[in-house]
């Protein structure tokens, strides 16, 4: 097994993880809390927390404001760096968010989110969300129930991807439908960070795993851990540090986030001035 490291302790069973404009890592809490983590020092800093929240997936603006999906209050908050929170979307079609998950930006500032559905994998109702710059009310985007809509990311191309996780695999939203981009035979993917040269890092929920898709190709395992002793229930991945070479891991089953170096560079993200 590749070498991983741990970057920074004591969070709060940290589900999603992200890098912002500043070069921080941003992760969250399950009970609600902001974290600002120094992946030079491990320096962990509580930025905000929200009463009743579960915070799941990231991201930041050109600001360095955090937008985070809540499951808990079934919202997505804008988080500032002073600790200050808006409520960023709460509603989708006239109705209320089920399990806000994972959000990335468009360049337009757009923010897309997967809305997962209910945690019951005899039920298909997983969607995908458009909301506006500027916040507000969202839109589901036409196409097909996802089998419970997890990790997302936006290519170069504009296109979107995302798990579904109950059905073992990821695919593309285009602008012909949704098409399967790789299947994970058994395992349940949650996380997905996008590569430089196109392919993908995608963390498995379980088994404990990493895996790396090159562009066309299919999933390759990179790292397993059998045990959870380094990464126990592996849920999100970012690419950080010069040239975007590392990787970093959060894992709700623990306290940490850990790092490694996967041998390949991870592609930027989009940080719109809003």
């Amino acid at each position: 097994m590749r070498d991983v490291r741990v970057i920074a302790t004591g969070l709060d069973h940290p589900e999603g993880v992200t890098l912002g404009p500043d070069g921080m890592l941003y992760a969250g809490g399950e009970a609600g809390q902001m974290y600002r983590v120094d992946p030079e020092n491990g320096t962990v800093e509580q930025i905000a927390a929200v009463a009743g929240g579960y915070m799941l997936g990231l991201c930041c603006d050109g600001a360095g404001r955090v937008y985070v999906c809540d499951a808990g209050n079934a919202a997505v908050w804008r988080i500032g760096a002073d600790g200050s929170v808006d409520r960023w979307c709460d509603v989708a079609d006239g109705g209320p968010l089920m399990c806000p998950n994972w959000p990335a930006f468009a360049p337009d500032g757009a923010l897309y989110v997967s809305d997962s559905g209910p945690e019951d994998p005899e039920r298909v109702e997983g969607r995908v969300l458009r909301i506006p710059p500027g916040g507000g009310d969202a839109e589901a985007l036409d196409i097909r129930p996802l089998h419970f809509a997890n990790g997302l990311a936006l290519l170069q191309d504009g296109d979107l991807v995302v798990h579904e996780s109950y059905a073992h695999r990821m695919v593309a939203i285009r602008a012909s439908g949704v098409e399967e981009v790789a299947r994970f035979g058994r395992a349940i993917p949650d996380g997905v960070a996008v590569t430089a040269d196109g392919g993908f890092v995608v963390s498995m929920y379980y088994p404990y795993e990493l895996h790396r898709i090159s562009p066309g190709g299919k999933p390759e395992l990179m790292l397993h851990d059998a045990f959870g002793s380094v990464f126990p229930m592996p849920t999100n991945v970012c690419f950080y540090g010069d040239g975007l070479t590392t990787l970093a891991v959060a894992s709700l089953g623990g306290q940490a986030l850990s790092a490694v170096e996967p041998g390949i560079a991870g592609a930027p993200l989009h940080y719109p001035r809003l």
